[in-house]
């Protein structure tokens, strides 16, 4: 077995003696007296229930384990421990823990998984359960819905969203003022973004100052809602869809721009933004928030801010599709109803919440609650935040089994136009036959 515990089982001393008193006070009812032995029965607190939960490609630390979901379960059911597990290793770790007998009754992970662990047969359907409890599934962010309801496929519905990503454009305020540049706008496009990035651009006492950073493209892909398989051939479906053509177009845009090469890789990002402060913009994902909130207060911090993501003219205000966090209800866990009374309970208002009060965003539609987002966090003290919720999440594409064969050779291809090495119809043209050659190898 390849993955790990991380959580120790935590049983209430205070459960311990009720139950141990329970079970020593029973007595005979005197003679002629009332038996009240069916009173005393149900008043028994539920025998204690020890859940699994299995990490399964989305992030969360020890702390926030325990913080956002194990206590709060505990708060609300006594009865219930929740005991973390991390499976490293996706499809083979899910086979080892089917191999074990022992699979966790929860799931924590990421969309695209939850239509692995369809196919591996390991999640229940959740339809039945939100029925009997009256869940009003209206309550949660209609985008996280539809992601959930698309990669369950076939009208099921095997997962519930926990907490969602966003995107932003972080942008460095010290090096704008520096260059007698305006800040990114809200409502800006993609136009605007490069037309920014090339005002930013530039060498100064021998330093090189890149305009910005730009998320991947299988990303910004999903802006447009742009398959990448054609479902009923199931190859495919690149040079027949002129966003392709759009996007690789953009990507080469901003890398032909002097001095902001390398716009879309890690380094960029990490050390360019965060670390070295020479990158004047980053439009990727929420999680750069956890990083400046590391750096706040400390002699890396700098003067920052954020905005909108960029959009496409011909879809304003609309960025990636949506994506989280997702609770999943194991097939073959042993305690079923319990496991989906912690689901529900992590849906709720107050969790909801709590997870926002530490920095995570909300799965809910309650906009009262997304608002409060940030107002814990010292880094986004006076900051545009309130910024991202005016985009809208683009509408997300079924998934395919051949998807990932398709993106890998989709940023080759897009490596090879950056690197000057062919133009950007061949690239596409030869991406695409270079995916269905795997795939028609693979049987897929």
């Amino acid at each position: 077995m390849v993955w790990k515990q991380t959580m120790c089982s935590i049983v209430s001393l205070g459960m311990l003696g009720a139950l141990l008193t329970a079970c020593s006070g029973a007595t005979t009812p005197a003679a002629g007296g009332n038996d009240n032995s069916v009173a005393q029965k149900t008043s028994e607190p539920p025998a204690p229930v020890k859940l699994i939960m299995m990490q399964d490609g989305a992030t969360i630390t020890k702390e926030e384990f325990e913080t956002l979901i194990a206590a709060p379960v505990k708060a609300k059911y006594p009865h219930i421990t929740v005991e973390l597990v991390i499976n490293s290793k996706a499809d083979a770790g899910v086979q080892d823990f089917i191999a074990s007998g022992e699979f966790p009754d929860l799931i924590f992970s990421t969309y695209p998984r939850i239509t692995n662990h369809r196919d591996l047969k390991t999640v229940e359907d959740l339809n039945p359960f939100v029925a009997n409890n009256k869940i009003d599934l209206k309550k949660y962010d209609p985008a996280a819905l539809q992601t959930a309801q698309v990669y369950s496929g076939d009208g099921k519905l095997y997962a519930l969203p926990f907490s969602l990503n966003f995107t932003a454009t972080f942008y460095n305020k010290d090096l704008f003022d520096r260059f007698g540049v305006p800040y990114p706008k809200d409502g800006m496009t993609w136009d605007d973004a490069l037309d920014t990035t090339k005002k930013m651009s530039r060498v100064m006492e021998g330093i090189e100052y890149k305009g910005a950073f730009v998320q991947g493209i299988g990303d910004v892909a999903t802006q447009l809602s742009l398959p990448l398989v054609d479902p009923k051939t199931g190859k495919a479906n690149l040079a027949s869809q002129d966003g392709w053509k759009k996007l690789f177009d953009l990507y080469k845009a901003f890398n032909d721009i002097p001095n902001n090469t390398d716009a879309s890789t890690a380094t960029t990002l990490t050390n360019g933004f965060l670390k070295d402060q020479k990158v004047a913009m980053a439009i990727s994902y929420d999680a750069r928030i956890a990083a400046l909130e590391k750096l706040y207060g400390t002699p890396q911090d700098f003067n920052w801010d954020l905005t909108q993501f960029p959009s496409f003219k011909e879809k304003p205000n609309t960025t990636v599709a949506s994506s989280g966090h997702f609770l999943l209800l194991s097939s073959l866990g042993k305690h079923k109803e319990d496991a989906f009374k912690v689901i529900e309970m992590l849906g709720s208002s107050e969790v909801q919440k709590l997870i926002t009060d530490h920095g995570r965003f909300t799965a809910l539609s309650d906009q009262s609650i997304k608002e409060m987002y940030g107002n814990n966090m010292k880094s986004l003290k006076g900051k545009n935040s309130k910024a991202v919720f005016k985009s809208q999440f683009a509408a997300p594409v079924a998934p395919h089994t051949n998807n990932a064969y398709v993106l890998s050779h989709v940023n080759k291809a897009l490596t090879r136009v950056l690197n000057g090495e062919i133009d950007v119809n061949t690239a596409i043209r030869e991406a695409e036959e270079a995916a269905n050659k795997e795939i028609a190898e693979k049987g897929k």
